[in-house]
């Protein structure tokens, strides 16, 4: 789910009480996905999408298929 934390930015979530898993913010023309760290230097960049929801979309399967993530 996408929590909304301000104007053009959401935390990717499983549902409302889980911690934040992914960022999405308005870049430009697009939604740039990134990885949630508290740590700024420790997120990963993940790509830009022409949507939030297609962000958030990739988000899950990039979780899928990541053993890490």
């Amino acid at each position: 789910m996408l929590d909304e934390t301000g104007p053009l930015t959401w935390l990717v979530r499983a549902s409302d009480d889980s911690p934040p898993e992914a960022l999405v913010e308005a870049f430009a023309r697009g939604f740039k996905l990134t990885s949630w760290s508290l740590i700024e230097s420790e997120r990963r960049n993940l790509g830009v999408y022409t949507s939030a929801h297609h962000a958030e979309t990739a988000w899950w399967r990039h979780r899928d298929t990541t053993p890490d993530a």
